[in-house]
């Protein structure tokens, strides 16, 4: 009896009643008044970009299903867009995070005047290292297919004959692939060629001395280097539009460089272990 009576006191309670009258209250405000949302507002500009894009694809004017379904469209990419950043997309995604890096960098480089000739003069100058040759080297060779049925039996005695002889043609097999005279030749250039143990034999050989037999990767030769070569700075003529390009790159990466400074001094950088 105690505790009934206890619970009808309870029931009947202002207070109670203040609370359930509270809830209900705050549960129908709730419902009537969602949180606020984020705006995502699509512009008559935006919207009229859009259609003269996809009409320019199409080479016809859209109906107005299709500019409806240009708008849906560009609202969905809208929203998964928020959610991506919310969802630090943008930062976790090595792809996202890159392609997003390469936007703002690009953003930030300005377009750089063309240079003048005397000042791609100037550049070429104070860049002669960049742009100086690799040492190079001069040489001749007999070449000898794997299969072939004139490889000499005795190098010893086809080298005496190399060193007799006037001129080596007909000494060794034809070759649409390759020459026997070749002038001023980079390392990388002979790798590329016949391989890396060809091209170390040329550059380690005394000048004038016949050397083999010798195997690359496309058979077998006699070689003899005819001149060595210092790195050298080709003639600005030569080399304008190079220059051109790289000048234009290199200002502009410069000019990217301060920005990217500028904007650094809004951030307190920490690195730890330093």
């Amino acid at each position: 009896m105690h505790v009934n009576h206890a619970l009808v006191s309870i029931l009947k309670s202002p207070i109670l009643h203040f609370i359930l009258l509270g809830l209900i209250a705050f549960s129908v405000y709730t419902h009537l008044n969602p949180p606020d949302r984020e705006t995502i507002r699509i512009t008559t500009q935006t919207i009229d970009a859009l259609v003269q894009q996809r009409e320019s694809i199409a080479q016809k004017a859209i109906t107005p299903e299709t500019r409806q379904s240009i708008i849906e469209g560009h609202i969905e990419d809208e929203v998964l867009l928020r959610e991506a950043y919310k969802r630090g997309f943008d930062k976790n995604d090595y792809r996202v995070r890159k392609r997003i890096l390469n936007i703002m960098r690009t953003s930030l480089t300005e377009v750089i005047p063309e240079p003048s000739v005397a000042q791609l003069r100037a550049f070429y100058e104070a860049n002669r290292d960049r742009y100086l040759t690799s040492p190079s080297r001069s040489f001749e060779q007999v070449y000898f297919s794997f299969a072939s049925t004139k490889l000499p039996g005795k190098p010893e005695q086809f080298i005496t004959q190399l060193q007799k002889a006037n001129g080596i043609a007909g000494l060794g097999d034809f070759s649409l692939m390759l020459s026997t005279k070749y002038n001023k030749v980079s390392f990388q250039t002979i790798a590329m060629t016949f391989g890396k143990p060809f091209a170390d034999v040329v550059f380690d050989i005394p000048l004038d001395e016949w050397r083999g037999p010798v195997e690359s990767f496309q058979g077998i030769h006699y070689v003899r280097v005819t001149a060595e070569h210092e790195p050298e700075l080709p003639p600005f003529e030569q080399m304008e539009s190079y220059l051109r390009t790289d000048y234009l790159l290199l200002k502009g990466r410069e000019s990217q460089v301060a920005k990217i400074n500028e904007l650094r001094q809004n951030y307190h950088i920490v690195v730890e272990g330093n």
